[in-house]
Order: C-alpha cells, then structure tokens, then sequence
C-alpha cells in the first residue's frame, strides 16, 4: 500500500459478491515449468486495481491482491485471461478491508493472503486499532485453511500489515509498517488455529513512524525494507525473535517510501527488486546471495503519472514486471474504487538486464 496516498483511499461498500466455478488450481511445485513469457500486458477487470502479486510457476497463474474491493484475482497471462475473482464472506466489499499482500508458498503451492484494516492507511496518524487478519487458502480444494486474527496478537498498538513471506518450513511471516513490525505464524498443524508471535517490533512502538514495507526469503535469510531511515535488513528466520542487522548498500542508496520487494526466482536468491511509490523498482545485488552486503545498481523508471505507484514487481515465467497501482480516480457511487477496467502490467525485464549487465564487473 503506498504510504504518500492513504488519504485517499475511500471506504465504501463495493459491487456484489460474484459467483465461484468449481475446479482448483494447485499442483506439483518447482520454479521453470511454465513456458517463457514477455511483453508488457493489460488485465481486463472492471475496479481491479492490483496491489501485489504473485506468480505459481506449476499452475502457471498470476494471483493478485484487489486493494480496494478485498478480494483475489486469478489472472492466467498465457491466456490473457481472468480465470476467477475468489471473494471472502465478510471481507471483501467490507469498507473496513483492503487486500494487498499475496504470496505462494514454494513448498507446498499454498497461498497466504494478508486482510489489512484499511483505516491504518487512510488517517493521520495511522489509526492501527482495526481488526487485521492473516488467510491460508488451498488453490486446490479451494479451502479456506484458516483466518487468523493478527490484532489479537498487536492488542491495536501497531499494524498496517501489507505483505508476506514463508519459511521452508512452512512458518508464516506478516510485516507491517507502522512501525515496522514482523509476526510470526507457526505452520498450520492439524485444524489448531496457528500460534502468532510478535517476532520483531521495532522501538518505540510510535505509530506515526513508517517503517517496514515488504519481505523476501532466501532460504532461512528473510530480507526487509525499513522506510523509516531507508534501510535493507537482514534477518535469520531461525532466530526465536527476529534481529535486524543493516546490509550495507555501495554505493549508498537511501529510500523513504517503499512498497514490496520481491527475488526474482530466476537470479536465485542473489538480486532483490525494491517497488519504490514514486521513482520506479530499484534493482540491488548479492553477488554470494547472503546478502551480508550489496550493490545498488540503479533504478528502473515507472515513466508514468504521479498519481500512479509503483507497488511490487513479480515474476511470471521468465519474464519481470512491474506492478502499478493507479490513484486519485473518480469514485464510482456505491463502491469504494474507481470505473477503470484497464490495469497494464509493464515488463522491465530488458531495463534490468542492463543494470545487471553495466555492473558485472
């Protein structure tokens, strides 16, 4: 969720719940099934307006965050084709929800999915005291494996919760941003509601400081940006409590509004993508993949409005993209977004091959 708009995202209830097929989606998993793909494409899908994203490289689907309406697209690019919308009794078309970050567990295919209280992000300072949620959903029998209420956890002291991450071994992590914060959700055992832990709260816990935005895993390395300072951070997600230790940048590279961050799969862990609201998506490198320190090679520009953000890049098949949210549009009475149905998805893949290329040396 970018962080320089939360005033403007407005809580009103959203159109109809729309009916569900049958059918699932899920398989066997492993990165390089799915055929090559390039090439900027628009997804058709009337208040889409996508926040985060993430590819199922055995499915071979784009599952995509629906900000304003609390949902879940399905998008299957070779296709070009909006295979579904699934929808949540009691969250989506709920004013008090937005939907943004999204993530497929390599392991297992299964997909996380953060319900933020969308108030954090609408007032100043952010009001966190709303409920905030963390869902696992099986794309194959299409359950829902359970929803988890993370505000039990922060008692309403912080929160803005807008990304995800696992560990292989299947533990949950949920960040959120003011301030930085990172829970802890214990893989699912049996139908036992999974124990939450407040695994990092950075101090003092002050609402009005905007910390960390986004995660990536590297094996048991879990990486975040703090926002409030503009540093990359490190953790080791086998650690009881999460300790950051800063990964220093060369050159030096400072940021202050940021989004997700995401490891293309097909650099194996050794270069991190920063979404950046305002500049574009940030391309940094770890030549060993330990990330104890890393170079800044540049950024690819969004080259769009202002009023678009760039909020999280992914990858789908071999190809990189960059995912942009578009704000400020009229408000479409009775709902909470506005009337756009086209949602380009741009493909930066040649941009940073050049970065990496220029600094190979």
């Amino acid at each position: 969720m970018s962080f320089l708009l939360r005033f403007l995202l407005v809580t009103i209830s959203l159109r109809q719940v729309l009916g569900l097929p049958g059918g699932g989606y899920g398989g066997d998993h492993g990165f390089g099934s799915c055929p090559p793909f390039k090439g900027t494409f628009t997804i058709k899908q009337y208040q889409l307006y996508p926040e985060n994203a993430d590819f199922d490289f055995d499915s071979c689907l784009l599952y995509i965050g629906n900000l304003f309406n609390a949902s879940i697209g399905i998008y299957d690019p070779y296709k070009d084709k909006m295979v579904d919308i699934i929808e949540f009794p009691g969250i989506t078309n709920n004013s008090e929800y937005h939907i943004g970050g999204v993530g497929v567990d390599k392991q297992t295919g299964l997909l996380s999915i953060v319900v933020d209280a969308a108030a954090a992000f609408q007032t100043t300072p952010p009001d966190v005291s709303g409920t905030n949620l963390i869902m696992l959903w099986d794309p194959k029998t299409r359950e829902l494996l359970y929803k988890v209420n993370l505000t039990d956890t922060t008692h309403g002291k912080y929160g803005g919760f807008q990304d995800v991450e696992q560990d292989p071994d299947g533990n949950v992590y949920v960040v959120g941003t003011f301030p930085g914060s990172i829970l802890k959700v214990d893989k699912m055992r049996g139908w036992k509601s999974p124990k939450v832990t407040p695994w990092y709260v950075s101090q003092p816990v002050n609402t009005n400081r905007t910390g960390l935005g986004g995660l990536a895993v590297n094996d048991w390395t879990l990486l975040s940006n703090d926002n409030d300072g503009g540093k990359l951070l490190k953790f080791d997600m086998r650690s009881s409590a999460g300790k950051p230790t800063v990964i220093p940048l060369t050159p030096n590279h400072t940021f202050t509004f940021s989004d997700a961050i995401y490891l293309p799969p097909k650099y194996k862990g050794t270069v991190l993508l920063l979404a950046e609201d305002g500049p574009g998506i940030t391309v940094l490198r770890s030549k060993s993949g330990k990330w104890d320190k890393a170079e800044f090679l540049g950024t690819v520009p969004k080259n769009l409005p202002d009023s678009d953000f760039v909020t999280a890049a992914v990858q789908v098949g071999d190809g990189l993209y960059m995912v942009v949210v578009p704000f400020g549009d009229p408000i479409v009475p009775g709902t909470q977004a506005g009337n756009r149905t086209d949602f380009p998805v741009y493909d930066i893949t040649a941009q940073v091959e050049k970065l990496l290329g220029a600094n190979s040396l």
